[in-house]
């Protein structure tokens, strides 16, 4: 069917200012694919969609969708096939997924360009699931089974480490290492030792669909050599950081044992720089932004830590807890744009140990910026002597800002409510958490006024569903953030707030929103992957302005350099932020506040 429809077209020059309109019998019209040249659609004198290279136009014409009244302009001399619209309704109503194409939702039309660049770069491991790598037998036995068994089935499964069975189905872990530990120890009986005395509690598990950067980082995080397998049936065997390393064999997997490595702060400072390498790398490879901001905050709370280790006074390290909030904290954050970072003390420290807590934040600060974290604007960093307090100052700061509620008070609010530990007593950044949720139960209307911010800025999509963009420097560009990633990540935050979800990440949120039927399945993922798509574009744009040399690029992005599938989405993109604004609205009673 395609190779009769490629036939039947005509190849038609468009000079500049030429006008197209749809008129007449819908058969006697056509459907428009541009090999060169720009042509905008216009509805009622507002340019409502720009269509280039490799774009098409008239399919929602000849279809009849909206009732629309809208004609076509060439703004740049062009080249086109002309495919008839008898031809074209013959396709669509005998074939299905020719049909599809045109009718497939947002999130069909995300999958479908993920799946098309991952199958084309299909040669990051990384992505690959857990079940595709070489597994370690499983060897279990319960605790009353003695260490010189569970040796022997070791060396005959040709494993290294062994589960040990408890009651109530916990599982613990005996390694070769644990053994060789032993031995060293020179101790008698060592033969007839009971399992369950020697076994390492809890056990960190993987499963066998998840992704293998996803079972690196937990390796990674928790310091072990090994995750024990799960399947939907049981326990599948052991995956081993070595079998890892060799599939990661000159791919980015090894930048996260780079950072266990690190021995100064010089090594860090390298490693970040071949972070920024690995994010265009695996953006390229048509990886899911998402997914690629949970490997680089991972990778930066590991440097983050490891460069406390560096400068924190050893007998300091029990005493404080360092945490990191906003995007950093949602680990959302994929270009380091900026830092927000705070650190809580213990109430007891003496004058001399708050004079070296001083001297390690300005250090701490400006070594970040060295790695290539950028200072934050509004000073929300630890070495502001309001971002580092002690435990009992800090929750009356909290309690403070619900006392004096302002539009900068419920700022510091939302980039608390995203907070996570870095390093240090994290169960005192709980309780800080623990402190901004009782101040929100005890002002009723304090959601009310948190959400209307969703609203603070005016999604750049017309009347007629066109893009709205402003001139700079000659580039028609789109501040991205605020028209439409803002409005999603604080409206998820507004509800998981309400809800009392404690994760931090939007798409987490998201999820337990839908487990928790806050939203339905369908607008779940469809926000999600709307939310996805927008990052894209951002980081996109973000490592293009990287290239041309910005230190710190914004969050514009310029519409010539989108696609024509990308606009088309992005239009979709703004209707998905514009409903669910609409529904904040109305949900958290708005109106009456603007």
């Amino acid at each position: 069917m395609l190779n009769k429809l490629a036939d039947s077209m005509d190849v038609v020059y468009l000079p500049h200012k030429t006008l197209i309109k749809f008129e007449g019998p819908v058969t006697e019209n056509s459907l428009y694919l541009l090999i060169k040249g720009k042509v905008a659609e216009i509805q009622d004198d507002e340019v409502t969609y720009r269509y280039s290279v490799r774009g098409f136009f008239g399919d929602t014409d000849i279809l009849g969708e909206g009732n629309r009244i809208a004609h076509y302009e060439v703004q740049e001399e062009a080249i086109a096939y002309k495919l008839p619209a008898k031809l074209f309704l013959q396709a669509f109503e005998q074939n299905h997924d020719f049909a599809h194409f045109f009718n497939s939702s947002i999130v069909e039309k995300l999958n479908r360009i993920h799946e098309a660049v991952q199958s084309a770069t299909s040669t990051e491991v990384m992505m690959d699931t857990v079940c595709s790598a070489p597994l370690q037998p499983y060897v279990a036995l319960d605790k009353e089974s003695t260490l010189h068994h569970a040796a022997q089935l070791m060396v005959e499964h040709r494993t290294d480490a062994c589960i040990v069975e408890f009651k109530d189905a916990e599982i613990g872990i005996v390694t070769s290492t644990d053994i060789l530990k032993l031995l060293a120890k020179n101790e008698p009986e060592l033969a007839s030792l009971r399992l369950g005395e020697l076994a390492n509690r809890p056990v960190q598990t993987v499963h066998e669909f998840d992704y293998l950067f996803n079972a690196l980082l937990k390796m990674t995080r928790f310091q072990i050599d090994r995750l024990v397998v799960r399947g939907d049936q049981g326990y599948r065997g052991f995956l081993h950081q070595k079998d890892l390393m060799s599939l990661f064999a000159n791919q980015s997997g090894l930048v996260l044992l780079k950072v266990e490595q690190a021995q100064s702060v010089a090594d860090l400072v390298v490693l970040g720089e071949q972070i920024d390498g690995l994010i265009a790398n695996l953006n390229r490879k048509g990886i899911k932004t998402h997914y690629i901001a949970k490997l680089v905050n991972e990778l930066h709370r590991k440097m983050i830590s490891k460069l406390v280790d560096f400068l924190l006074p050893g007998h300091l390290t029990d005493k404080v807890c360092i945490f990191v909030m906003g995007s950093e904290g949602r680990s959302e954050q994929v270009i380091r744009t900026d830092q927000d970072n705070a650190l809580i003390y213990a109430d007891d420290l003496i004058e001399s140990e708050l004079s070296e807590l001083q001297e390690f934040a300005v250090r701490f600060i400006a070594t970040l910026q060295e790695m290539g974290f950028p200072p934050c604007p509004g000073d929300i960093m630890l070495s502001n002597n309001d971002w580092r307090m002690g435990q009992t100052d800090f929750m009356e700061k909290v309690a403070g800002w619900f006392k004096n509620p302002s539009e900068e008070n419920f700022m510091y609010a939302a980039i608390l409510f995203d907070a996570e530990t870095v390093f240090g007593q994290g169960q005192w950044l709980s309780q800080l958490k623990q402190t901004l949720q009782q101040e929100k139960e005890r002002y009723s209307n304090f959601l009310r006024h948190f959400a209307v911010s969703v609203l603070r800025f005016k999604t750049p999509i017309g009347f007629f569903g066109g893009l709205v963009a402003d001139s700079e420097s000659g580039h028609e560009v789109i501040d991205i953030k605020k028209g439409g990633i803002f409005s999603i990540v604080h409206g998820v935050r507004c509800y998981a707030l309400e809800s009392g979800i404690e994760k931090t990440n939007t798409h987490w949120r998201i999820k337990a929103l839908m487990d928790v039927g806050v939203f339905d399945k369908e607008f779940g993922i469809e926000l999600g992957e709307t939310l996805n798509f927008l990052n894209t574009l951002r980081l996109e744009s973000m490592l293009h302005q990287l290239a041309d040399g910005i230190e710190v690029p914004d969050n514009k992005i310029r519409l010539s350099e989108l696609s024509h599938m990308q606009q088309d989405l992005l239009k979709q993109s703004f209707t998905v932020v514009d409903d669910f604004k609409k529904r904040i609205s109305h949900h958290f009673a708005l109106d009456g506040l603007l």
